[in-house]
């Protein structure tokens, strides 16, 4: 089985993504409104101020040109509805936008007169009647005093306009500017202020969001058996918990809000548009059906290109992860270019799925871009004629080309945020297929509780168990451990020794047969209690980042200072530790790289004795001291095994020979059972074991005395 093999991820929807990703946010449904709120609000200062341009082109650049209502002046109250009154010449005038022209001409009632000023040949002129098309086609006719203006095919009564009628006509513009002005400003500043508040609430959100999701992931993986742990690299884990949780942030932190908001500033701007003119907005609205239809190719793409790219990287991290940790024995067998090679490899591969997400978002964002300027350009082409025939105001025309870009601003970034969503896809469906692969080991249903001291009576029925399938590591193992006895298991490397200790707590469960604990099988005991039962030191000692100290009570604050010393002392390292600069507080590097494998190993027993466990296991724990403190710690292992179940894995044999029981292993069964001299006696596996490792000494006359008693 290669564990770096990614695991085939089974797909889920998009749907089901989103309901679980969102159940993960419903705690903050009411920071995340309001943030849809202030989203809105954005919308509407950002959609204003084209608006505001074009009420400055369409009603004060050009308005001085707008159709208007004439009435005496002490009339013109009747006018005010329709907006600012402008009195010139002992007349009233008030401006009036093209439908609201059409509507007051369908109203005699008003007993108000049609009025336009016109500009022709550089001069402009007050004319009794409205010119709707083409005004800049209008001639003029003067004759015995009196002007006439032809525009249409009709003729209307003009009167030239001096620069003072001009002025009294532009005084409502001027300040129509300051207002517009100022409105603008305060719109881009709003929006300003809104936008910060905005996306500070959403990072909090997206952050608080992240901090529980990598929480729950790290409960849950601490939560599994060691099977999950043998199948499934560090650096695999490492990604799920890290960039797979942070793709999620991008998505809580600044995709789903901002989404909603464009969606909001599509809806707006259709509108907007639709009201301006339909015609042009249909108009622009025509590349849609190829924007969907390229979406819809993204789409389908560029969740492939994140699943590859995110398995790819997995193998690159736990093939990293891998070989650092083995540095030492790559430059030992000068290794380092076979091992680049195979980094180069790993590096090439997510170099290239990199590059294929690239490519793709390379041809989606010009694409998009490419289809708003058409729109951009079909409307110039249609607008602009409207504008030279009349039927369409400049501003209109200048107000749709931003809206347009408006409106693909946000399908352009369509393109950065789909791929913040399909990568926020691909993270969580690792993350909900880590998350919904259930611990092997779990407690109980109805758990049966020991008394918090126990003699340490452990049973072994008949147990069958293979780590793989059937391929059998312990076939039909029985034996009794009594209360208090000190029992070693010895045989051959594979015989089954380590299997049975990870048996016992629980790190592996059974394929048949029962393990028993004070007559209770270990499966009907919670975790956490058998633990706490069981105190393991082995062969293979790991050391976390921190200081001495933290490293023997494992941060377990109910272990105080002189119990952490009073444990170093009797593991014969509290002397050791004081001549350090830093004591117990001395720190230690990753692993506790700067102790020797026998301080490490010294660390362990300290470890143990602290936690003073009710049952020890020993597995290969004297096999990196040497011989001299390898005696100190068995005389200190006497004492602490004083009165406690002890198990003993051990290959040499001088390290076991004071055993009340010791179990002989060979090929996954029990061979042999006895203290050391009855299996001397019985010349078995035993003793096969024992002439191999001392066929070069004869036998001692204690050895010797302790064989004849046995028989």
């Amino acid at each position: 089985m290669n564990i770096h093999a990614e695991k085939t991820v089974k797909t889920m929807k998009d749907t089901q993504l989103l309901t679980k990703l969102l159940s993960y946010a419903k705690p903050y449904w009411r920071m995340i409104a309001l943030c849809v709120v202030l989203a809105f609000l954005i919308v509407v200062a950002d959609l204003a101020r084209p608006y505001l341009i074009k009420v400055a082109i369409d009603g004060h650049i050009n308005g001085l040109h707008k159709p208007m209502l004439s009435a005496e002046a002490s009339q013109s109250d009747r006018l005010r509805s329709y907006g600012d009154v402008t009195e010139w010449n002992g007349r009233a005038y008030v401006r009036l936008e093209p439908d609201e022209a059409e509507r007051a001409a369908r109203r005699p009632e008003l007993g108000a007169e049609q009025a336009q000023i016109v500009r022709i040949d550089g001069k402009d002129w007050l004319i009794a009647g409205w010119i709707a098309k083409q005004p800049e086609q209008a001639a003029v006719a003067e004759a015995g005093g009196k002007a006439e203006v032809r525009a249409g095919g009709q003729t209307f009564a003009a009167e030239p306009l001096d620069a003072d009628a001009l002025e009294a006509f532009r005084k409502q513009d001027y300040a129509g500017f300051l207002w517009l002005g100022v409105a603008f400003l305060s719109a881009v500043v709003v929006a300003a202020l809104l936008s910060y508040l905005q996306s500070n609430l959403l990072q909090y959100t997206g952050q608080t969001i992240i901090f529980n999701i990598r929480q729950q992931l790290f409960q849950h993986l601490s939560r599994m058996s060691m099977s999950y742990f043998d199948r499934n690299p560090v650096g695999r884990l490492v990604v799920r918990v890290t960039q797979d949780t942070e793709s999620l942030n991008q998505l809580y932190s600044q995709v789903v809000v901002n989404l909603i908001k464009d969606v909001i500033v599509l809806i707006g701007i259709v509108a907007v548009m639709l009201q301006l003119s339909v015609k042009l907005a249909l108009l622009s609205f025509a590349v849609l059906p190829f924007l969907a239809v390229l979406t819809f190719w993204y789409r389908s793409v560029i969740r492939d290109a994140q699943r590859k790219s995110r398995a790819i990287l997995s193998r690159l991290n736990s093939f990293l992860a891998e070989n650092l940790s083995g540095i030492r024995i790559t430059q030992l067998f000068i290794r380092e270019e076979r091992q680049r090679e195979q980094f180069d490899h790993h590096n090439t591969e997510y170099y290239r799925a990199g590059m294929r997400g690239t490519v793709i978002n390379s041809i989606f964002q010009p694409a998009i871009g490419f289809l708003g300027n058409l729109a951009i350009a079909l409307l110039l082409w249609y607008g602009g004629a409207s504008v030279i025939d009349g039927g369409l105001t400049f501003g209109v025309v200048y107000a749709f080309t931003h809206y347009v870009r408006q409106f693909f601003q946000p399908l352009q970034s369509l393109a950065e945020k789909y791929n913040q969503i399909q990568t926020a896809m691909v993270g969580a469906e690792r993350i909900f297929e880590t998350l919904g692969e259930k611990p092997a080991i779990v407690d109980p249903e109805q758990p049966k509780r020991l008394p918090k001291e126990i003699r340490g009576e452990i049973a072994f029925e008949h147990v069958w168990f293979a780590y793989n399938e059937e391929d059998w590591v312990l076939k039909d193992v029985s034996f009794t451990i009594q209360p208090g006895q000190t029992v070693a298991f010895v045989g051959a490397t594979g015989a089954g020794k380590s299997s049975i200790i990870q048996l016992i707590n629980r790190f592996y469960d059974i394929q048949k047969g029962s393990i028993k604990l004070e007559g209770v099988d270990i499966r009907d005991i919670p975790l956490d209690d058998l633990r706490r039962y069981i105190g393991i030191v082995q062969q293979d000692v790991f050391l976390f980042t921190g200081d001495i100290a933290s490293n023997i009570r494992l941060n377990n604050t109910e272990i105080t200072d002189e119990q952490v010393v009073a444990a170093a002392r009797m593991a014969h390292m509290d002397e050791f530790v004081r001549s350090l600069p830093g004591g117990y507080k001395t720190l230690l590097g990753e692993r506790g790289i700067n102790l020797s494998l026998g301080q490490r190993q010294l660390l362990s027993f300290a470890r143990a004795i602290a936690f003073r466990p009710q049952i020890l296991i020993l597995d290969e724990a004297t096999s990196n001291i040497d011989t001299e403190t390898e005696l100190i710690v068995q005389d200190a292992l006497m004492n602490i095994s004083e009165g406690r179940t002890t198990l003993i894995v051990a290959h040499r044999l001088s390290t076991i020979q004071h055993a009340d029981q010791i179990i002989v292993m060979h090929k996954g069964k029990v061979r042999e059972t006895g203290n050391h001299y009855q299996l001397l006696a019985q010349q078995g596996y035993y003793y096969r074991l024992f002439e191999l490792q001392y066929k070069e000494q004869k036998p001692v006359p204690k050895a010797r005395q302790g064989i004849e008693d046995a028989l």
